[in-house]
């Protein structure tokens, strides 16, 4: 068991994500702050990143340093000190040692990056409500 172990689990309405790394649920929070600090460590665009990481080729490094920052963001938002002093190094580690590997991390990543570069996030790293509507008919052309 990690020495991380959050016990906690993902929000989604608040647009948390989870990741099980080495039987411990850690929590990704895509805060403004983490999605920076992911940007200045990488010296990468989110875009780029999201692009990599939904073709599974973000390196084991990078995608620990994603997750990384996203955990400290949702261990700061928790009080959880564990959490919020997370290190890329030991994300990396447990994410070898998991179950599916760096291919799950990856999923979650590519998931999580996608939301961000498409505005699915606020600021605070919360999902945004849906903007689409339905209607009973369809619009008549003509």
């Amino acid at each position: 068991m990690s020495d991380l172990d959050t016990a906690a689990f993902a929000n989604a309405d608040r647009g948390e994500l989870s990741l099980i790394l080495d039987g411990a649920t850690m929590v990704l929070r895509p805060t403004f702050e983490a999605l920076t600090e992911i940007e200045q460590t990488l010296d990468r665009g989110l875009v780029d990143l999201a692009r990599d990481a939904l073709a599974a080729k973000l390196k084991l490094a990078e995608t620990a340093q994603i997750v990384t920052a996203c955990v400290r963001a949702w261990g700061k938002e928790a009080g959880d000190k564990g959490a919020s002093g997370a290190n890329a190094t030991r994300i990396a580690r447990l994410i070898v040692d998991s179950e599916g590997g760096l291919h799950n991390a990856l999923r979650t990543v590519g998931a999580l990056l996608s939301l961000a570069v498409t505005g699915g996030y606020t600021a605070s790293g919360e999902l945004k409500p849906s903007t689409m509507t339905t209607t009973e008919k369809a619009p008549v052309d003509g």
